[in-house]
């Protein structure tokens, strides 16, 4: 059976990340009573929060347990046939796939599990977070390697999981007033797209949100050394030992100071950090009549005062159907907030797309809509309000600001940012990046610590919506031959990059040399196509019907009608359906093992 699958056999390994540090991994589940709410829990919300934390660590020694990550989890049948079914796989061939897991559990990440954490080079002594949101078939394992190549260049980076019915499958363990569960996939059809698809996206990145904001709080506890109880075990299955290493995060977390975090997401992951940062920044203007808010926080929530206009925003492959519910026409009006008045105008902003959405012109326009500037028709009802009432103060985000985050302490020194400024290109026979001839006169004008003039949006030559995930990588045969994605590994490079430039940018302190020649709008880094969108996009188009139409079954990975699969595979089948096409005729010459799981 498993030499049928020879040509389909995943790589053992990932390959190794591209910064200098080691990486070090420790997954948290974390009961929600133990924290403080942010807000009201929302309907179907779970008792606990549940994240993988990927972190600069130091080498284990030859005398220490080294464990390996799996990037499978625990149960693997369970898991791995929910995903294949989650594919759009049938009942058949997804019980047949869960039979494999001897060429699946042994894939494991460049990473040590709960390793040391390594002290901080910063200039203040603390690491930079990066809070990541996963898409729909998504979880905290699938965006490994992109978690861990920031982590590498020195991030700590929380890779959420959400019980909000987008995953195959979750687990959530036992409180002492809950029982152990599995969440399962919610089914919400691509076509057509009515108020109820709306609203059953809309109640999902409730769930998305109210989680980030609780992560975020179970953050400042364990920086301020709170004793967490951490429900996941940690352990291996033949070593049983528990090892506790939150402890090594107090007061190593740079997230007190406003802008300081990183938000990023992938698909529906970006759709719903864009929804996060609007939500929590535009809050107080939110009226009654502006409809249900997908977040109410209460005053004391930490997150309040973390998201600000400094607050880099990346956003890779955005799915754009969710932005557009009637009932968040509030949050629609409104620009990302890094153009209210004193911030960066854009600079902070990064969208990545694939080739497959970039093609996809009614998200398109979506996506350049969301991160372009606002134009004149929409500042009015977009500027703070600059006035104050009678016997109150002006707000934190309508007072002056520095000219530069630089400048603020905590921020990367003006030494640091002085540095010999080095542009890069990436080989097309070895991958490694180098000294770019070409655009090294040109760039070497910029003055230390200026930013790029933003926002920044690229798509990659090439790619397909999952090539910012882990399957391009562990699949690159599959990925080739149905899709014809090519590269895989160099594309998540291009991506990791753009993300690490705009961070370093943005006045915090990572690893490595500037990069500026990735931003540069005239350069000429290989597949890496800018999106321009300055004068050239009316708000219109991303409001015309035909954007609301079109944003059906384009993402869709699974289908709610039950269609013989054709001979052949064919463009705009599921991935499901074209491994149904490939294997189907095998079947009926086969006796698959079926399971109940």
């Amino acid at each position: 059976m498993a030499s049928l699958f020879a040509g389909w056999n995943p790589l053992k390994y990932f390959p190794e990340y591209c910064g200098p540090h080691q990486v070090g991994t420790v997954d948290v589940e974390i009961p929600a009573a133990d924290l403080p709410p942010p807000a009201n829990a929302p309907e179907d919300a779970q008792p606990t929060v549940a994240f993988r934390i990927f972190y600069p660590c130091k080498q284990p020694d030859s005398d220490e347990s080294d464990r390996p990550v799996r990037w499978i989890p625990q149960p693997q049948r369970a898991t791995i046939a929910s995903f294949a079914k989650f594919l759009g796989c049938k009942e058949k061939l997804a019980s047949a796939i869960s039979y494999l897991p001897q060429q699946l559990y042994w894939i494991k990440l460049p990473a040590h599990r709960n390793a040391k954490l390594l002290d901080p080079p910063t200039s203040n002594g603390k690491w930079p977070v990066t809070i990541f949101s996963h898409g729909l078939a998504g979880s905290r394992n699938a965006y490994s390697q992109i978690c861990g190549d920031l982590a590498s260049n020195g991030m700590i980076v929380i890779a959420l999981d959400h019980r909000d019915g987008s995953s195959p499958i979750q687990y959530v363990r036992a409180t002492t007033n809950t029982e152990a569960h599995i969440v399962s996939p919610v089914k919400i059809p691509h076509e057509p797209v009515t108020k109820a698809v709306y609203d059953a996206r809309d109640k999902q990145i409730r769930i998305r949100l109210w989680e980030i904001s609780m992560a975020y709080e179970a953050l400042v506890q364990i920086d301020k050394g709170q004793n967490i109880e951490n429900l996941d075990s940690n352990t291996s299955r033949l070593r049983k030992e528990r090892m506790e290493v939150l402890w090594q995060f107090n007061d190593m977390l740079d997230i007190h100071k406003p802008g300081r975090v990183t938000w990023a997401g992938h698909s529906f992951g970006a759709a719903t950090m864009v929804q996060l940062l609007k939500t929590i920044f535009y809050h107080r203007e939110r009226t009654e009549t502006d409809g249900n808010a997908l977040i109410a926080p209460h005053a004391d929530a930490a997150i309040i005062q973390q998201i600000a206009c400094e607050s880099p925003t990346i956003l890779l492959d955005m799915w754009g159907l969710p932005l557009k519910s009637p009932e968040q026409h509030f949050l629609w009006e409104r620009p990302l907030p890094s153009y209210a008045v004193g911030g960066p105008d854009g600079a902070n902003v990064l969208s990545v797309l694939s080739e497959a959405f970039h093609n996809w012109e009614d998200n398109l326009d979506i996506n350049k809509f969301i991160v372009a500037k606002p134009s004149r028709s929409r500042r009015p009802s977009v500027v703070p309000r600059l006035t104050r009432e009678k016997g109150k103060l002006l707000p934190d985000f309508a007072r002056l600001r520095a000219p530069s985050p630089a400048s603020g302490s905590g921020y990367a020194s003006s030494l640091a940012r002085s540095s010999p400024q080095l542009t890069r290109q990436v080989s097309m026979e070895t991958g490694i990046t180098t000294p770019s001839k070409s655009s090294s006169s040109r760039l070497s004008q910029r003055s230390a610590g200026q930013r790029t003039a933003g926002p920044h949006i690229f798509y990659v030559a090439m790619s397909q919506h999952f090539n910012q995930s882990d399957f391009g990588i562990l699949f690159p045969w599959i990925a080739l031959r149905l899709t014809k994605a090519e590269e895989p590994k160099e594309i998540l490079e291009l991506n990791t990059r753009a993300m690490v430039q705009v961070i370093r940018e943005a006045g915090i302190q990572v690893s490595g040399e500037e990069d500026a020649e990735i931003l540069d709008k005239e350069g000429e880094v290989r597949r890496w196509i800018r999106i321009p969108v300055e004068d050239e996009l009316n708000a219109k188009d991303a409001s015309r019907p035909g954007a609301l139409r079109s944003i059906d079954r384009k993402l869709s990975i699974t289908s709610t009608r039950t269609l013989a699969p054709p001979s052949q595979p064919r463009d705009g089948m599921t991935m499901g359906q074209k491994m149904e096409a490939q294997f189907g005729r095998l079947e009926a010459g086969l006796e698959l093992p079926l399971t109940s799981s």
